[in-house]
């Protein structure tokens, strides 16, 4: 069972995507409002399959937590999960190291392939 946690500022969306993730059998680890929850679990040993992390928080920047994943947990896979579809944003993305991304608004089948896609 792949192991997930979800970093988004929206507490509402963490629990829509949690419990829709739970009746896919995935195992929700962890969830966060923004980088220092993430960094606490991930420091605390979690070791998680795949981080779902949305971009774009009131007083950080997806970039920067992306950057850091990728530096210090590197093996860790993750997708981005935004409402913004920009060509600039999306290669620094992937120059960054994401596995993927996939754009807001999106439903539960859409979440679920693009999981699975990365995990090929």
């Amino acid at each position: 069972m792949k192991k997930i946690i979800i970093v988004d500022d929206s507490a509402v969306l963490r629990v829509s995507i949690k419990q829709a993730l739970e009746s896919f059998n995935y195992e929700v680890i962890g969830t966060a409002e923004g980088s220092k929850e993430l960094f606490n679990l991930l420091n605390k040993n979690i070791k998680p399959d795949l981080i779902l992390l949305d971009m774009f928080y009131p007083n950080e920047n997806g970039i920067d937590i992306l950057r850091k994943l990728k530096k210090d947990f590197a093996p860790v896979k993750v997708l981005v999960v935004t409402a913004m579809n920009e060509e600039a944003l999306n290669k620094q993305i992937k120059q960054l190291g994401a596995d993927d991304i996939l754009y807001k608004p999106f439903d539960m089948d859409d979440l679920t392939f693009a999981i699975r896609k990365i995990f090929l």
